[in-house]
């Protein structure tokens, strides 16, 4: 995989931030948060055409009848951490969550399930009726190497409610998880491209010669290079680019995790072990009637007659004639 080594500079004014950025063919990469919501939010022919060829939706009815919804969720656990979804809008029988994901850690697709679970839990809110006729839809941008150990092998993946036989439970929801590692891989391997796969390569460059090279003569890509270039030329944004800032973030986010799995698994422990001395409590003082329904229920999970009299003092006889 290529690496970028054109790093900023530190300790340089802003304006010449931004002439080392330009001087350099380096523009800001549409997966970082803010630049990926202005893409999204401001590219209008762009996510219609994106969209309508990852879900099947009619791209006509996304630009006529777009809406954008972003909402600030409060924070209630570690795993929202972020206030906000990176990107919602709504068109008419939809409700569409984007979500760009740098980087995977254990957390993350729990992380992004709580989003997408707001979403449907507010549709329910408005009555039944109407969110039977709103379909909602997460799409995951994953820009991590560690796809296909997590999702699979499939370049595009999609995920609906089954119940435990495989069957399809509803309809009204659907997610998808996109593999951009993948694509990127393909591309500096000098692969053939799809339509698809250079809408969401565009996505993943910050080499603004690269950006032309794949943009050069489709409109609807030339709008995303415009973008880019544009957000990258405007001194006030020069700073946003922090990427030591979201390592750090992104750092937090998983020791938030794993402290709250540790700590609910810890909690977890406490109780089995509760119920366990319970037990053996209510087993060494309870009475002879109490030892034998207790035995009972043993013998009915399955436990070994063997460990059941260990358990209740219990004999074998007393054991055999309980059933």
């Amino acid at each position: 995989m290529k690496k970028r080594i054109k790093d900023i500079p530190k300790g340089i004014s802003n304006k010449e931030i931004r002439e080392y950025m330009l001087s350099n063919n380096f523009v800001y990469e549409a997966t970082f948060d803010p630049v990926f919501k202005t893409i999204m939010g401001s590219c209008p022919n762009y996510l219609a055409d994106l969209i309508s060829n990852i879900t099947g939706i009619d791209k006509d009815l996304i630009k006529k009848t777009f809406k954008e919804k972003n909402v600030e969720y409060k924070v209630s656990n570690a795993l929202e951490r972020k206030k906000t979804s990176d990107f919602i809008f709504q068109c008419r029988g939809y409700i569409i969550n984007l979500e760009c994901n740098n980087e995977y850690w254990e957390g993350l697709i729990e992380r992004n399930e709580a989003y997408f679970s707001k979403i449907k839990g507010e549709l329910l809110n408005k009555g039944e009726q109407y969110s039977k006729n709103i379909k909602v839809i997460q799409i995951n941008f994953d820009n991590y190497k560690e796809y296909e150990k997590a999702l699979g092998k499939e370049l595009i993946s999609d995920f609906k409610i089954r119940n435990g036989i495989g069957l399809i439970e509803t309809e009204s929801s659907i997610k998808y998880h996109i593999n951009l590692y993948k694509i990127k891989e393909k591309y500096y391997k000098g692969e053939d491209l799809t339509r698809l796969e250079k809408e969401l390569l565009i996505l993943t460059l910050d080499d603004y010669k690269e950006i032309i090279k794949i943009s050069e003569g489709d409109e609807i890509l030339m709008e995303v290079r415009d973008k880019l270039y544009e957000l990258t030329n405007d001194i006030d944004n020069i700073g946003l680019y922090d990427p030591e800032k979201r390592r750090k973030e992104e750092e937090e986010l998983k020791i938030e995790y794993h402290t709250k799995l540790a700590r609910e698994e810890g909690i977890e422990q406490g109780i089995e072990k509760g119920i366990e001395q319970g037990i053996k409590q209510g087993i060494k003082q309870g009475t002879s009637n109490e030892k034998k329904s207790i035995a009972k229920n043993l013998l009915n999970m399955g436990i070994p007659k063997t460990d059941i009299m260990k358990a209740t003092g219990l004999s074998k006889e007393q054991i055999a004639i309980l059933r």
